[in-house]
């Protein structure tokens, strides 16, 4: 009888799989594991965030992951992760290394967003206190309006209706 053996080239592997991470973070190699390997580590700075494992983010940290690192999927910073899962010690503890407070995902929103439900409010109230501000503040304004000629289109003031009283 033959037996089939899956085996797993590193731990960081057998977690992907396990946890169905696949990847993140514009890391480099970490301890001789190989790129792939480096993503997943990536992810996992990631999920010990919003966790609130601090001992394995710092890990994180020791083994040369950077608290810059940005999710490759949706361009958030371990700060956005730690926020979300109203994880103080996280928060405080990025705060302590000048995470960046203002970093914005993909859609635009900052750590700051992510502080909304009712677990997040002393977190909330820490990245408040560091002056951390909401996307919609951070954000570029949104451009006018071009019609087809290239030309900004203003808006129409609105008319009062037939019917309004003076």
């Amino acid at each position: 009888m033959t037996r089939k053996h899956i085996v797993f080239p590193s731990i960081a592997f057998a977690l992907a799989a396990l946890s169905g991470c696949d990847g993140g973070g514009d890391s480099t190699t970490i301890d001789g594991i190989g790129t792939k390997a480096a993503d997943v580590a990536a992810t996992n700075l990631f999920h010990a965030a919003e966790l609130g494992d601090l001992a394995a983010l710092q890990e994180f940290v020791t083994q040369g992951q950077a608290l810059t690192n940005r999710h490759a999927e949706n361009q958030r910073t371990p700060l956005h992760y730690g926020a979300w899962g109203g994880h103080t010690n996280v928060v405080a503890w990025l705060l302590e290394q000048k995470a960046d407070i203002d970093a914005l995902d993909d859609k635009g929103q900052a750590p700051l967003d992510f502080a909304w439900m009712p677990r997040s409010e002393a977190a909330k109230a820490m990245l408040l206190s560091a002056g951390a501000k909401p996307g919609k503040e951070l954000r570029p304004p949104e451009p006018e309006p071009v019609d087809v000629t290239g030309t900004p289109q203003k808006e129409e003031p609105d008319s009062e209706p037939i019917n309004a009283k003076p």
